[in-house]
């Protein structure tokens, strides 16, 4: 394969490169402001709090040197960083919030209204172990939907025919998918012309996110992220543990609606009735979906290729594998006993001017409809 690559944690300089390939990140037409006429509460909330890499063009930071999360490559990109990129969204629909308002709302409420009552009348235990399964169920939700899912650089497999930050003539390997073997089987690999990158086996590029993502499974619209290598172990613990919050909770309003008369019940403690609605209709959808990722989890599966190759075309004689060939195995491999390995991208270490990895280099025009796959 023809091209320059390198070692994906490592910044890759563009200094050897001819000056007519590189490309400042701030464009011509952007009007800068100067620091000095920003109040340090807007730069702290911009900046460090939540800070879109997008904006941060208009402003000068000549005086501070930049890290890697404020720096945007892809003008599709949408990311958005968290208290100084330790933590990462997109931008799109808040659905989000409304996943985590579901989450919070009813652990306000019991706590509120039920959690004295059970106390007193019940067993302490009751209310510690509900707390517990909620913590547990808000943690990986928070660490679901703002981790890395593993994103892979930009850039590291670029043609020598690249010239003023566009390709042209790329070797026509690039447009072929390469079959590689692996575990007494073959893997694709194919090449993204978006990000200029040999994808590993399982590895997808995310239209919403405009990142290429490691084991890639799924991009989650009630998660505003993608669901890959690096978090989807949190994902699936997140459905075990909301599915049992809510069995839990729905445990707990029955018995306290049936322990006496339960119309008397249901005047005394109306919420105890709400708790009892909202576990039911809270449980089906992260239940379904439990059901599903088991048995995905079950063959080692994605659920891209699931839906690719398995369902959509059926008798495709399509192989696994990844498949370790026992159910158990992979179970632990995917619940338990599979590390989510390192960041690729370290958002937090500084930038270094010239890193390839973040420059925007232009798609290969061909296969942009291939790369999208």
């Amino acid at each position: 394969m023809v091209g320059v690559s390198y070692s994906p944690t490592q910044p890759m300089s563009i200094h050897s490169v001819p000056t007519s390939t590189r490309q400042s990140h701030v464009p011509s037409t952007t009007i800068l402001i100067p620091n000095q006429n920003i109040p340090t509460i807007h730069q702290f909330i911009t900046n460090w709090l939540i800070m879109d890499p997008s904006l941060l063009n208009k402003y000068q930071h000549n005086k501070k040197q930049r890290r890697n999360y404020q720096i945007q490559p892809n003008e599709n990109m949408k990311f958005v960083y968290l208290l100084g990129g330790r933590f990462r969204t997109i931008k799109t629909k808040p659905i989000t919030i409304l996943t985590g308002l579901v989450i919070v709302i009813p652990g306000v409420l019991f706590w509120i209204f039920e959690a004295k009552h059970i106390w007193r009348d019940f067993h302490p235990a009751i209310v510690i172990l509900f707390s517990y399964l909620w913590w547990l169920t808000f943690m990986f939700y928070f660490k679901s939907t703002t981790s890395d899912p593993g994103i892979i650089p930009r850039n590291i497999h670029l043609p020598k025919t690249l010239q003023n930050n566009k390709v042209t003539n790329p070797p026509e390997e690039y447009f072929n998918t390469i079959t590689l073997p692996h575990n007494k089987h073959n893997v694709q690999v194919k090449y993204c012309a978006s990000c200029h990158i040999w994808r590993p086996p399982r590895t997808s590029h995310c239209s919403t996110c405009q990142v290429c993502i490691l084991s890639h499974d799924h991009h989650c619209i009630y998660l505003n992220n993608c669901i890959g290598e690096r978090n989807y172990r949190y994902f699936l613990w997140f459905l075990l543990t909301a599915v049992l919050s809510c069995i839990y909770l729905l445990t707990i309003t029955i018995i306290h609606l049936t322990h006496t008369n339960i119309n008397q019940s249901i005047r005394k403690h109306p919420v105890a009735l709400l708790l009892f609605i909202y576990s039911i209709l809270a449980l089906i959808y992260p239940f379904l979906l439990l059901l599903f990722h088991v048995f995905l989890t079950s063959q080692n599966l994605t659920t891209r290729e699931y839906l690719n190759y398995v369902y959509k075309i059926k008798n495709s004689g399509y192989v696994n594998g990844f498949d370790q060939e026992n159910i158990f195995k992979n179970l632990y491999i995917n619940w338990i006993g599979k590390s989510g390995g390192i960041a690729l991208v370290r958002p937090r270490d500084k930038y270094e001017p010239g890193d390839l990895r973040f420059e925007n280099i232009e798609p290969l025009e061909l296969a942009i409809a291939v790369s999208e796959r």
